[in-house]
């Protein structure tokens, strides 16, 4: 490995008798060092330039440092790639990869609205911790005259940052990862709130014939995502076991039409929807059990989906979907979610997001007893710790409910607790001592007798 060090400044070049270049002995002007890195994995000559040195020590030190960690085969070398630029490639790699399509559509959010407008035009290598605390920062404040994202989006795009970092990181790009060990604001779950049961009845009453009605219906008794339920297909659903298997989803996509992904049924692009993998990997390919209700719920919307099918005749494009278009192409995921808006607005009931009956659908799971993994797998999270933080609040009454359970299968004595005042026990004077109620086990014995007024603030207390 070889290495060099040169001089910058505004005299003439100078040269030896035999040759050689000499350095200027003025001291004006700086040092800078050349290393040849060999040859990369494109094949292409490697070298590291850096100047800006105000000795000659100086600049052979740092070459030396340069030397040393090539040789250890920890230097980084960026290629002299900006940040902007390394962001695009490594986004391709991971679509390349086989990255689903709801995560792509966030990194490219990400990258396309915060991280290339403050951060791409800085060299890959030059990328330091300030400079990620600056863009979170600039990301918490939001546009002039709009109110700045929550702390639980500031920590996503952080979080795609650091991401893509680990990965240049791993390649030798970057010594290190600028957005590690940062100080992120404190993202608390919210806790959802979704219809009470009796507003649940209400608006599920209120439906009638509403093309969607089914679909509300499945995602209020399953709570399936919104994604999921309209990618459902029949071949997945076995109305006489009453279960149905969640293999697939519908997703918005944020990319070009040509490079879209193409239908798996038709073979042409649905522009701004693809299909695609459930959100997590435990959610693939789970098995989720329908009440009586829901089976004839479906059973008469299925019945509805034929009339259809005859009345496009060859026109209708059938996706084996079982809530499509009359046409039989995918739903909008926009149009489904401004649907159920309008509905719970013509019932008068107050708003909530779509979203919320997949939480409405927990809540009353957990409320009749059945076990959190139970919940958790139906739910198709990714862990039981994940159900339980969003569902922390309800697990209370769930858990004081269980408790009690746990209690009465224990045998036990019965045990009447008096409160009672010595009412006319004498005192050590004679005089009757009424100072000090006393909690005794049993009935009232001899002259005591229970005081009504202090037993009902015990039982307050208690309760």
């Amino acid at each position: 490995m070889r290495g060099s060090i040169r001089k910058r400044c505004p005299c003439p070049v100078t040269y030896s008798a035999t040759g050689r270049r000499l350095a200027c002995k003025k001291d004006h002007g700086s040092w800078y060092y050349v290393v040849d890195l060999g040859r990369g994995p494109d094949g292409k000559r490697r070298q590291e330039r850096r100047g800006g040195y105000r000795t000659r020590d100086e600049a052979e030190e740092a070459m030396a440092a340069v030397i040393k960690t090539v040789g250890e085969g920890t230097h980084a070398h960026d290629g002299r790639l900006t940040v902007g630029e390394f962001l695009d490639h490594w986004l391709a790699d991971k679509v390349a990869a086989g990255l689903r399509p709801t995560t792509e559509r966030s990194y490219r959010q990400h990258i396309r609205d915060h991280l290339k407008p403050q951060l791409g035009h800085l060299r890959l290598r030059d990328l330091r911790p300030n400079h990620v605390a600056a863009l979170l920062r600039t990301v918490a404040q939001g546009k002039p005259g709009k109110p700045g994202p929550g702390p639980a989006s500031v920590r996503r795009v952080h979080a795609t940052l650091r991401s893509a970092l680990s990965s240049a990181q791993r390649q030798q790009l970057v010594a290190f990862n600028a957005a590690a060990n940062l100080d992120l604001p404190a993202a608390a779950r919210p806790k959802v709130r979704p219809w009470e049961p009796a507003e649940l009845g209400r608006f599920l009453d209120s439906l009638g014939g509403d093309r969607l009605a089914a679909l509300f219906e499945l995602i209020a008794a399953t709570g399936l995502r919104r994604g999921e339920a309209c990618g459902l297909r029949w071949s997945d659903v076995d109305l006489e076991r009453g279960v149905l298997v969640v293999r697939q989803q519908l997703v918005q996509v944020s990319v070009p039409d040509e490079r879209a992904p193409k239908c798996p049924s038709c073979g042409e692009v649905h522009k701004g929807h693809a299909f695609g993998l459930p959100k997590t990997s435990s959610g693939e390919a789970r098995a989720v059990e329908l009440d009586g209700g829901t089976v004839g719920v479906l059973l008469a919307h299925r019945l509805t989906q034929d009339p259809e099918r005859q009345e496009w005749g060859i026109d209708y494009v059938d996706h084996g979907l079982v809530f499509a278009r009359e046409d039989g192409n995918p739903l909008p995921l926009d149009h489904v979610t401004k649907r159920f808006r309008e509905l719970s607005e013509a019932a008068g009931l107050r708003p909530i997001r779509l979203h919320d009956l997949r939480h409405g659908a927990a809540s009353l799971m957990l409320a009749a007893g059945v076990d959190l993994a139970l919940v958790s797998k139906r739910l198709g999270h990714g862990s039981v710790s994940i159900t339980s933080d969003i569902y922390s609040h309800l697990l209370e009454g769930v858990g004081r409910e269980a408790a009690e359970r746990a209690a009465a299968l224990v045998p036990r004595n019965r045990r009447d607790q008096e409160v009672t005042n010595p009412a006319s026990a004498p005192g050590e004077d004679g005089s009757p001592d009424r100072e000090k109620p006393q909690v005794r086990g049993g009935a009232p014995r001899g002259n005591r007798t229970p005081n009504p007024l202090i037993k009902s603030q015990l039982l307050c207390l208690l309760s």
